[in-house]
This record gives structure tokens, C-alpha cells and sequence, in this order.
């Protein structure tokens, strides 16, 4: 399902509503995780090439941190995390993408914002503790919490994150 422009910005409410809708039929109840890959993976490629077609439009100038790049960021790092998420336990996904997976759940580290919230509080605990899992090094998981606790997530320090991310995403 492709989530239409709304004058010139991704529609975040139907982005938002199609990956909650994915992770409760594929990762909360049924543990499709194969599945929640396949449907992930569309909206994760959707989502991140607005933002590099925005930034290269506007020759890679931030959004200001208003309402929606505060609701985009936040509907992003989710995203990235129920795709990690879902390729880590997706066993044989693992095996091709592990470097994937840390990736993804470095950047929904760094680009979740707001984390005083105790939802974003939850997941940041929740993108912690699979970080853990994945890398088997918690000196790494101890470096990557500090890091991102220093940045407070502050939505223009997260749009930052998430274009250095975006960035290299585009050149791999």
C-alpha cells in the first residue's frame, strides 16, 4: 500500500495506522514475523526515501522540528524498530542481516524522540534491550544508551540522526 503526498509531505496518519496495524496482526498476536518483514519493509523504504527526496529538494536542509516532523520522526523510529524487530526474530533473516538489524535499532535509538514520555520511555528500554540481544556486548549497549540519553531526544537532533542514517542508506 503505497501512503500518499499530502501537499509535498508523507501522510503520517496512514503511515502511522498501516504499521500499527501490521505490528498487531504480524508481531502481537500471531508472530508472523516473516510477514511483518514483507509488510514493513515497503513503508520502511517509503518513509525513508520522502525524507532523502525532501532533504535533496531543499539541498539537505532540516525540516524545523514543528508538529509534523516531530510526529514523522517519531512514526520513523518506531518503524525502524518493528522492522528490526521482526527480521531478528525472523531467525533465517538474522543470519543475512545482522549488521541490518543493528542498523535499524541504532537509528530508532537516535531518532526517537521525546524520550521522557513513558511510551517512548517504554520502547527506548524495549530498542535497548534487543540492541543487547543482537550485539552480545553490553560495554556497545552501555555506549549507545549513554549517547542517546545525552541527546534527550530533541526532534531536530533526531532529524539529524535519521539523515546521517538516511544518507548512508542511499550510498550502501
Amino acid at each position: 500500500m503505497e501512503i500518499q503526498l499530502i501537499r509535498d509531505h508523507l501522510d503520517i496518519v496512514k503511515l502511522q495506522e498501516k504499521m500499527n496495524d501490521i505490528v498487531f496482526d504480524y508481531l502481537d498476536t500471531s508472530n508472523n514475523y516473516p510477514k511483518a518483514v514483507r509488510e514493513l519493509n515497503p513503508l520502511y523504504t517509503q518513509a525513508i526515501t520522502f525524507y532523502k527526496e525532501y532533504l535533496d529538494n531543499r539541498e539537505g536542509e532540516l525540516p524545523s522540528a514543528n508538529t509534523y516532523w516531530h510526529l514523522y520522526i517519531d512514526c520513523c523510529a518506531k518503524l525502524c524498530y518493528f522492522l528490526a524487530a521482526s527480521t531478528y526474530y525472523s531467525s533465517n533473516e538474522l543470519q543475512k542481516t545482522p549488521e541490518k538489524v543493528e542498523q535499524l535499532l541504532t537509528v530508532a535509538a537516535y531518532s526517537l524522540p521525546s524520550i521522557d514520555q513513558e511510551e517512548n520511555e517504554q520502547l527506548l528500554s524495549a530498542i535497548f534491550e534487543l540492541y543487547r540481544e543482537v550485539v552480545g556486548n553490553e560495554e556497545q549497549t552501555a555506549s549507545l544508551r549513554n549517547a542517546v540519553l545525552e541527546q534527550k531526544g530533541a526532534v531536530k537532533q533526531c532529524l539529524q540522526q535519521f539523515k546521517a542514517f538516511v544518507d548512508k542508506e542511499f550510498t550502501e
